[in-house]
């Protein structure tokens, strides 16, 4: 069949049931009717499929983040300036920014006060970054990442690709930049609210992000 036609009829089709859907909707509803089509082999080992798509994303998201850190601290072995994965993702943020405080690096790893103080410390003392009095705050300091820094986080990107791709490695870039673009608005709402309520009583945080508690002790995922 001609591949316009083919189109047409899909959109017809999805028209009918779907009157005042958009064309952006379409497209979401086809690009996911074709994908599930692909055949990857069974999700979680036995372990449950949950019938809730959001529920079914976040345990996929949290078996990849899972098995993630399991190839890191695998990863790092090889890199001994590298004691623990939280080093290389502490180093990543200050060598991206020019300078910054200890408590926003700390914060930005969604990490506790004492654990991410050690943390930095064990990189001053092995001399992948520096602090220094922070002009604007006398009582705070500002962490720069060194020339030795710069390059064990080099080589500590070689190896982090070498997980990506692992991980990933069956995946296109299309399809790549496609979970980018629906994950992207989920991180930045995130990014704008956790640290604000990473303290709250689970409860609480769900009835000023999502509205009043609806949730009862008969709801499943």
């Amino acid at each position: 069949m001609n591949k316009t036609v083919q189109l047409v009829n899909e959109w017809a089709s999805f028209e009918e049931t779907h009157p005042e859907a958009t064309l952006e909707e379409f497209c979401r509803y086809y690009l996911t009717a074709q994908r599930s089509k692909r055949e990857v082999g069974p999700n979680f080992a036995g372990g449950g499929v949950p019938a809730a798509p959001k529920s079914h994303l976040m345990k996929l998201l949290a078996f990849l983040s899972r098995a993630a850190h399991t190839y890191f601290e695998k990863a790092f072995e090889t890199i001994p300036e590298i004691k623990q994965k939280e080093d290389f993702f502490f180093l990543n943020i200050i060598g991206n920014k020019e300078a910054c405080r200890k408590t926003d690096v700390i914060n930005e790893q969604l990490l506790g006060l004492s654990t991410g103080i050690d943390t930095l410390n064990r990189l001053i003392a092995h001399e992948l970054i520096t602090e220094r009095a922070n002009p604007a705050d006398k009582r705070a300091k500002l962490l720069t990442i060194t020339d030795k820094g710069r390059e064990v986080l080099d080589r500590a990107y070689g190896v982090a690709r070498k997980v990506n791709e692992i991980l990933l490695h069956d995946m296109t870039d299309e399809d790549a930049k496609l979970c980018i673009q629906l994950l992207r608005g989920a991180e930045a709402r995130q990014s704008a609210i956790i640290f604000e309520m990473r303290d709250m009583p689970l409860d609480e945080v769900y009835d000023r992000v999502v509205g009043k508690s609806q949730v009862t002790e008969k709801t499943k995922p």
